[in-house]
C-alpha cells in the first residue's frame, strides 16, 4: 500500500513543483527591464545633459553615472535621482565643456549607467556623442 501510494504522490508532486517553478519564471520574466537613453547637447553653458528611463520600480532611487567626459580623466558621477510612481526617470543638467577640440568628443564618446540603490539592477545607454562637452 505505501509503495503504491509513493508511486502516486511523488509524480504528483514533483509536476506540481515543476508548474510552480514555471509560475515564478514567468512572472519574474514578464515585467520589461529598466532602461535608460541619454543625450547631450552642445550649449554655450556647457554640455546640457537629459537622460530617461522607464520600467524602473516606482519611486526606486537611482545612481546615475557615465563614463568620462571628453578631454578628462576620471568618470563622471550625476548622484542619485528618483523614479516617479509610474518607474519612469527624466533628469536634466547642465555641466561645463571639457574640451576645445571636436577631435576629442569623436574619439570618447559617453555612456550612461543607471543603477537602481535597492536591487542593484543596472541599466546602460547606448554611447552619446561626445560633442556636447566641446566648449563653444
Amino acid at each position: 500500500m505505501q509503495r503504491s501510494l509513493r508511486r502516486v504522490i511523488a509524480p504528483t508532486l514533483a509536476l506540481a513543483g515543476l508548474a510552480l517553478a514555471t509560475t515564478v519564471a514567468a512572472a519574474h520574466t514578464g515585467q520589461p527591464k529598466p532602461n535608460v537613453s541619454a543625450e547631450a547637447e552642445r550649449t554655450p553653458q556647457g554640455a546640457k545633459i537629459t537622460v530617461r528611463g522607464k520600467n524602473w520600480p516606482a519611486k526606486a532611487r537611482i545612481k546615475l553615472t557615465a563614463t568620462r567626459a571628453p578631454g578628462t580623466r576620471n568618470p563622471q558621477d550625476f548622484g542619485m535621482i528618483d523614479a516617479d510612481d509610474k518607474g519612469e526617470v527624466r533628469f536634466s543638467v547642465v555641466k561645463q565643456c571639457t574640451t576645445n577640440r571636436m577631435e576629442d568628443a569623436e574619439l570618447d564618446p559617453v555612456t550612461f549607467t543607471a543603477t537602481d540603490s535597492a536591487t542593484g539592477v543596472k541599466a546602460t545607454s547606448a554611447k552619446v556623442n561626445g560633442g556636447g562637452w566641446v566648449c563653444q
